[in-house]
C-alpha cells in the first residue's frame, strides 16, 4: 500500500533506525512510530494544540524507516549492509596557522560521486566576525550544525558579556557531535578563529573527535593538499606567501581530484577578525601557474 508524503507523529527513536542504538529499542505502543511495530497499526497524527514540533515529512512509502535503513547507507553510520544508495562525497578544505594569523582555503564544488551538483557552494561558514568553520562531508549536516554553533556562540556572548573562545566553540560542536554519534551524520570540519589567546585552530568530526593543531586538510583532495602544504609550509611565512600557499594547495587538489575544484575561497584571520581575500576560479589559476612554470623552465 502506497501512502502520500505527509507529516506523521514521529517518536524520538526514529533517528535510531539503522544505528547502533536501533537494536536496543523497545516498541512503545503509547507512542507508535511510523515504520516500527506491526504494519497494521494505526498511524497517529500530531496534536493540533501542541506547540512542540513533533513531525517532519517522510518518504512516500508504507514503511519509511525500514526503507531508509535498507536503501541508504548514511543511516547506518560506518556500517555497510549492502544498501543500494551509498553517498560518495568529495571536497578539499584546509587551514593553517602562521605568525600572522590563520589562512582558511576551500574549494566550492559539490559532488555525488561523478555527478557535480554545484560549483558555487560556500564551504566556509562565517560563524561570527572572529570565528570561521569549514564544511566537508554532508553539506546539510555541516551547514545546519555550524549555524547551530553560531547560535550557541551568540547566546554565550549575551549571557557572559564576552566573546566565546575558539576552544570553547569547538568543544560545543564536539559535544553536539558526540550526542549524535551513530546517527549517520557526516562531518569533518575545522573551527578557526582569534581570541585572547591568539589564533586557534581545531578539527571536529561527526564522531565527536576534537583535535588542536596548526595545520589541517579535510576531504577527498586532502592528500594532494597535504603534499603541497608539507613541502612549502613554514610558521614564518609572510601574509603574501601564506595566501599563495593556500591558493596553490587548493589548485593542486582540484587538478588531481575530480571531486574538488571550481572556485577557491580564501580567508585570512587576524586579531581584527577574518577577511575574505579572494574567490578565484581554479581554471584561471591553472593557466597562471602553467605560465609561471614555462617561464621558469625557459630561464
Amino acid at each position: 500500500m502506497m501512502m502520500s508524503a505527509s507529516p506523521f507523529t514521529v517518536g524520538s527513536d526514529i533517528l535510531d533506525i539503522g544505528s547502533r542504538k536501533g537494536s536496543t529499542l523497545v516498541p512503545n505502543k503509547r507512542n507508535r512510530v511510523l515504520g516500527r511495530g506491526n504494519d497494521d497499526e494505526e498511524l497517529m497524527f500530531p496534536s493540533p494544540t501542541s506547540s512542540i514540533p513533533t513531525s517532519f515529512p517522510l518518504p512516500a512509502v508504507h514503511n519509511p524507516a525500514q526503507y531508509c535503513s535498507s536503501n541508504f547507507a548514511s543511516v547506518c553510520g560506518s556500517g555497510d549492509e549492502s544498501q543500494q544508495v551509498k553517498f560518495a562525497k568529495g571536497t578539499t578544505t584546509l587551514a593553517f596557522k602562521f605568525d600572522h594569523g590563520i589562512i582558511v582555503s576551500v574549494d566550492s564544488r559539490s559532488t555525488m560521486g561523478s555527478y557535480i551538483a554545484s560549483g558555487t557552494v560556500q564551504k566556509v561558514i562565517e560563524i561570527n566576525p572572529f570565528l570561521l568553520g569549514t564544511m566537508a562531508g554532508g553539506a546539510a549536516d555541516c551547514s545546519f550544525w555550524e549555524r547551530n554553533l553560531g547560535m550557541q556562540c551568540r547566546l554565550y556572548e549575551l549571557r557572559q558579556g564576552r566573546r566565546i573562545t575558539v576552544s570553547a566553540a569547538s568543544k560545543l560542536l564536539a559535544n553536539t557531535m558526540s550526542s549524535y554519534r551513530g546517527y549517520g551524520l557526516s562531518m569533518g570540519t575545522m573551527i578557526a578563529g582569534w581570541d585572547e589567546t591568539g589564533p586557534q585552530l581545531f578539527y571536529v568530526d561527526d564522531d565527536g573527535t576534537r583535535l588542536h593543531g596548526k595545520l589541517f586538510a579535510v576531504g577527498s583532495g586532502s592528500t594532494f593538499a597535504y603534499g603541497v602544504l608539507d613541502t612549502h609550509y613554514r610558521p614564518d611565512l609572510t601574509v603574501e606567501e601564506a595566501i599563495d600557499l593556500g591558493k596553490r594547495a587548493i589548485y593542486h587538489a582540484g587538478h588531481r581530484d575530480a571531486m574538488s575544484g571550481a572556485i577557491n575561497n580564501l580567508y585570512h584571520v587576524t586579531k581584527e577578525g577574518w577577511t575574505k581575500i579572494h574567490a578565484i576560479d581554479v581554471n584561471d589559476m591553472h593557466y597562471q601557474f602553467q605560465e609561471e612554470r614555462q617561464n621558469e623552465m625557459a630561464a
